[in-house]
């Protein structure tokens, strides 16, 4: 039985990635124009999926995002403007990506969110529901509103991105951590329904890397971060392209399902 069912699962990989008119395999990942989701389409890319990027503002990096992924690639990547909180935006968005791409949706990487910096005790009320909104609510419309092409196919992969603040809170986190430990009850969740459908949900809880927002925070104040740069017990931060070994791992294992990692240099062990 066991072999039959791997041999049928590869049959199924095989179909989307030869594809026909309608069913050639590929991926979106939201919020993909910088940072850690462009290095997650990277990955993707290398896998020989043709991408889907979305972005909320960032129109021209999202656009040199596109031509370094098919120059080095040769996949074919669309970009589309989007802000995931707008349950309206998500359902006009899933009608286009069939429309442009097919029915061969094999991954989905929910990686657009935002954060915040705010103690408890002045905590701003509108910044609060404005994480949630997008890093919660965001993530569950675009799995609710796509997983249907997954679930035809009897294929899927959901990858969340969470955070090493959403296994351990970290001072002024209260919203950000709030929202990644969501992220993470949902991940469980999701693959506990979806894995009737063979579909696997996990998540990846990143700690600090070399994205955008880390160059701010040294700009900002370089003391801090070389704080907790020795606080971290490889005392460095990740590489941007560290993201593609996670990818690659979630892509090759048919058998892992509700799994949180997290390559965070071991920061949540100190």
């Amino acid at each position: 039985f066991q072999r039959g069912y791997c041999q049928k699962n590869d049959e199924i990989k095989r179909n989307l990635l030869k594809g026909s008119d309608n069913m050639s395999k590929y991926a979106i990942v939201t919020g993909a124009s910088r940072g850690l989701g462009a290095a997650c389409a990277e990955g993707l890319a290398m896998d020989g999926y043709d991408l889907i990027i979305t972005y909320r503002e960032n129109a021209d990096k999202a656009a040199a995002v596109k031509a370094d992924l098919e120059n080095k690639y040769g996949v074919t990547v669309k970009t589309y403007q989007i802000n995931i909180r707008n349950e309206e935006e998500v359902i006009a968005f899933r009608a286009w990506a069939e429309q442009e791409m097919g029915t061969g949706l094999a991954v989905l990487v929910n990686n657009a969110g935002i954060y915040t910096n705010q103690p408890t005790e002045t905590m701003n009320t509108k910044d609060f529901c404005d994480v949630v909104d997008v890093n919660v609510k965001g993530t569950f419309f675009m799995t609710r509103y796509f997983v249907d092409l997954m679930i035809a196919n009897h294929f899927g992969k959901i990858i969340h991105l969470c955070s090493a603040a959403g296994l351990r809170a970290a001072k002024g986190s209260l919203a950000y951590s709030a929202s990644k430990f969501a992220v993470r009850g949902m991940t469980q969740a999701m693959a506990i329904d979806l894995g009737q459908y063979n579909i696997q949900v996990n998540a990846i809880a990143p700690g600090a890397h070399k994205t955008d927002m880390y160059w701010d925070a040294v700009r900002i104040d370089p003391e801090l971060m070389e704080t907790r740069t020795k606080g971290c017990p490889l005392q460095r931060a990740g590489e941007l392209t560290e993201m593609h070994h996670i990818v690659h791992y979630f892509l090759a294992s048919d058998f892992i399902t509700g799994q949180v990692v997290s390559m965070n240099g071991g920061t949540t062990m100190v």
